[in-house]
């Protein structure tokens, strides 16, 4: 299944690759590209939050109901009720908090090979190229354990070093090589196929200058995604001051900052690139989004096309007049 999204996202990443030249504004590009296209869902998440602040009086006066019943049977009268409001107002928790986070889980798997093999699904380099420079470099680089399961990296790096290993393998894909040669992994002078390691930290004066700089992109991953859940929990909490769960709705605003941190430790730099992006385009689009769709407009253009639908009902049920009759 992984190898499916692999393919279709190397397919995407190398027609931009072909136009632009440039891996580091293919990313860019290719972030600004899928974000676009789940915004539909971050529209209707924006949606299901007027309808939840405009539930709220309703949700209020079904807890009052059955507040005087014996614990059991209130929690499912509550239940009940509650499950028939959101039936009637068409509102999905699921919808509302879940769905923009399912959407991107493709868009990180293809990601993944993506950056963990650019040079299959990028370059599209041949496996006995890319197999015989593998084994070389296994032998003669000293790689890591973690070093090795993202080897092109440390291919691409390490390229002229490892040619003259293969002399004949080289001769024949000596245009192959080439491109490797000229393909710039990099961003900032930060090698996308590296992973971050926390162990930079103990040992942060004996470190290379590339192992402090790959701690910037999980630092920044979680810098941007706690930008994103602020600015989330603030508008929450202005919209719908009396909203519950704020205990919860706290610990959420940590939740995914955390994993952001976390995640960007185990991925290569490629990916946590991707996080980064995601979430300062997430931060712009949850600024622009919380103007247009205000809870206050969003509900006011309901009331009005709830409005038109019931007075268009209405008029299409008018009785007969003895007129219209005959």
């Amino acid at each position: 299944m992984f190898a499916f999204f692999y393919s279709i996202f190397g397919f995407l990443f190398r027609i931009l690759y072909s136009f632009i030249d440039n891996y580091g504004l293919a990313l860019l590009i290719f972030t600004l590209f899928f974000r676009l296209i789940i915004m539909p869902t971050n529209i209707k998440q924006q949606k299901s939050s007027a309808t939840q602040v405009r539930m709220q009086p309703k949700l209020k006066r079904i807890r009052e109901k059955y507040q005087d019943y014996a614990p059991q049977e209130r929690n499912q009268k509550i239940q009940e009720e509650t499950n028939e409001l959101y039936q009637r107002e068409g509102y999905s928790a699921m919808a509302g908090s879940c769905l923009p986070l399912l959407f991107q889980l493709p868009i990180l798997w293809g990601l993944y090979g993506v950056v963990r093999e650019p040079l299959k699904y990028v370059l599209q380099i041949p496996t006995e190229l890319v197999t015989a420079l593998s084994n070389v470099a296994k032998t003669t680089l000293g790689l890591s354990t973690r070093q090795a399961a993202y080897v092109e990296s440390a291919l691409i790096a390490n390229i002229d070093k490892l040619v003259y290993k293969i002399p004949a393998t080289a001769a024949k894909y000596a245009e192959d090589i080439q491109k490797i040669r000229d393909f710039d992994f990099t961003v900032f002078g930060i090698d996308l196929g590296a992973v971050p390691d926390i162990g930079t930290l103990k040992a942060f004066g004996a470190s290379s200058t590339q192992a402090k700089i790959l701690l910037l992109i999980p630092l920044l991953s979680f810098a941007t995604s706690m930008m994103t859940s602020v600015l989330s929990q603030m508008r929450q909490k202005k919209n719908n001051p009396n909203m519950e769960n704020q205990q919860m709705m706290g610990c959420m605003m940590f939740m995914m900052p955390l994993m952001s941190l976390w995640f960007t430790f185990q991925f290569p730099a490629g990916m946590g690139m991707y996080w980064i992006l995601s979430n300062l385009f997430a931060f712009f689009q949850t600024l622009i989004l919380g103007h247009v769709y205000a809870p206050r407009k969003t509900i006011a253009r309901l009331m009005v096309d709830e409005t038109i639908y019931r007075r268009s009902y209405e008029a299409t049920k008018k009785p007969l007049t003895e007129e219209t009759a005959d």
